[in-house]
C-alpha cells in the first residue's frame, strides 16, 4: 500500500514546530532544520514499527492530526500561495510503502 505523508514547519514564538498531519507527529527545536530533522525521525520510527507489526499496521498508519492542524496546514497554504512563502513555513510531502 502507497501512503502519502503530508508534512509542515513553521515558527511558533521562539521555537520551530514540524508536524506530520497523516500520522498525527510532532517535533520542535530552536531551528527549522531541527525540527524538521527529528520530525523526520519518528515518522520511520513510526513506519518501522508499522511494518514490524502487521497486525497493527492499519491503526498505526491511519491516525490523521486533529481537524484543528489541518485548518492551520491549510490556513499557511493558502497564505504562503497568496502573499509568498517568506520562509515562514516549509510544506513537504512524501509518499511511503506501507
Amino acid at each position: 500500500m502507497k501512503k502519502l505523508i503530508r508534512c509542515m514547519a513553521y515558527k511558533s514564538g521562539s521555537l520551530y514546530v514540524a508536524v506530520c498531519l497523516d500520522l498525527s507527529l510532532a517535533a520542535q527545536a530552536d531551528t527549522m532544520e531541527g525540527a524538521i530533522n527529528k520530525l523526520d525521525s519518528q515518522v520511520h520510527s513510526l513506519i518501522e514499527e508499522a511494518l514490524a507489526e502487521p497486525k497493527y499496521a492499519y491503526q498505526l498508519l491511519n491516525r490523521p492530526a486533529p481537524l484543528s492542524l489541518w485548518a492551520k496546514y491549510y490556513w499557511l497554504k493558502f497564505m504562503a500561495a497568496k502573499n509568498g512563502n517568506k520562509k515562514q513555513a516549509v510544506f513537504f510531502e512524501e509518499s511511503c510503502m506501507a
